[in-house]
Order: C-alpha cells, then structure tokens, then sequence
C-alpha cells in the first residue's frame, strides 16, 4: 500500500515538471472615463443603431482595447461650460468615486466658453471683457484639473484644446483664430504635470474647417473625419507617453 501512494506522489510531482499548470495572463483591466461637453458626447458623428461609434471616446476606447480589457464610462454632457463641470466634481459623489477607479480619465470642455466669448463681440463687448472672461475660464480650468488629481493621482489624463472651427470669410473667423489657440497655450503648461497629456487640434484643422466639421449647417462640431483626426492625434500622444 506504501508503495503505491509513493508511486502516485512520484507520478503526480513528475506531471507537474514535465508539464507545469498552465497560467493564463488576463489583459490589463484600465478603466477609461470620459468627461466633458459635447465633443465627449460624440455630436457630429455619424450614428450607427443610434450609437455615436465615430465620436473619439468610442474610436479611441477602440484603440486601449488592442492591448487592454477595457472598461468605458462616458460623462459626456451637450452644453456644458468649463463652470459647469466644476461644479458637476464638486457635487456628484458618484462620479468621484468612479473617477477614483479609472486608469485614463479624458477632458473636452472649454468650448461652450469659447463661443459664449466670441459671440458676445457682435454685441458690443470690448477685448478687456473678452479677456476677462479667458481669465475666468482658466481659473476655473485649473480648480477642475486640481479636482481631478486629487480624486485620482495616478490616472493619465488626456486634456482636449480646442480648435477653430470657422473657416475663411466667416465672421467669426478671426476671432476664432485668436482664443482658441489662448486657450490652448493654458492647458499646454498641464503638459509638463506628471501623467498628463495635452492635445491640441488647432493647427490639423487649420484649414480643413469645411471638410472635418459641419459648419456648412452652422454646426460647429466634428463630422467623422475630424473626430478621426482627434483620435489620431490622441493615438500618437499616448504611444509617445508608453515609451
């Protein structure tokens, strides 16, 4: 009897060298959240079963997935000034804690604010208001990306600039041609901060206002080719930041 269980045991302990247990490695779990304006939520884009799969959150959700599982929140909130995302991080608990999980937290606002100060020059408003009120939204900026690294200090975040979406001969055109890149020279200095990515489309849609968006139908936002363009943009940033 002895001798048989030594002869299991012998053959039990030789499986295991000759053949170790397999062990499966899982993907990488990252969570992805998304918050912002309308940009988050894919306005512009092509819908495919009443989904926004062109929107970038979607494109580039996409792209984390060829190397991780990921899992994909999307705050996205048509309208939304940089003021009222600060507010929506000071007061849904809910939404701290979700953002305490995530491995790669985005950011797209900032643009309600851009249109509500350029807008307002038809109306009389001298350049010191103007100026004014990008100072107000930079403060702002600031206390949301405080907000945000306190709730989660080891996320990357992915900050979104704006760009110009009015082409040549608009009305607006000038005036979008000097904010939007103000606005992007702020949020530039959030590139030197640790984990932190800083996109800036200005220059990729100089130009190609007509083709990327929809302002033909006064409509401000991306179509398709322009949040494709955005993700490429994201895409090489991030590839950049893993090296």
């Amino acid at each position: 009897m002895l001798k048989k269980w030594s002869l299991t045991i012998l053959l039990l302990v030789s499986s295991f060298l000759i053949y170790p247990p397999a062990i499966a490695e899982s993907p990488k779990q990252i969570t992805y959240i998304a918050i912002g304006d309308s940009l988050t939520a894919g306005l512009g884009s092509s819908e495919e079963n009443h989904l926004r799969i062109h929107g970038f959150v979607p494109q580039f959700t996409k792209y984390l997935r060829e190397d991780h599982n990921v899992t994909v929140e999307n705050y996205g909130i048509p309208g939304l000034s940089s003021i009222g995302l600060l507010t929506l991080l000071t007061a849904d608990e809910a939404l701290q804690n979700r953002l305490k999980t995530a491995g790669v937290i985005s950011v797209s606002i900032g643009g309600n604010d851009f249109l509500q100060t350029i807008r307002s020059v038809p109306e009389g408003e001298d350049e010191s208001a103007l100026n004014l009120r990008m100072e107000i939204l930079k403060r702002t900026y600031q206390e949301t990306y405080k907000q945000l690294r306190e709730l989660n200090p080891d996320a990357t975040i992915i900050l979104l600039g704006l760009y110009n979406p009015y082409p040549d001969g608009h009305e607006l055109t000038d005036l979008g041609a000097k904010y939007a890149p103000l606005f992007n020279g702020f949020i530039e200095e959030y590139a030197e901060e640790e984990k932190t990515l800083v996109i800036d489309p200005y220059d990729a849609f100089k130009g190609n206002a007509l083709v990327w968006t929809h302002i033909k139908k006064e409509d401000i936002h991306p179509n398709d080719i322009g949040y494709s363009e955005i993700v490429r943009l994201m895409k090489a940033a991030y590839e950049q930041y893993k090296e």
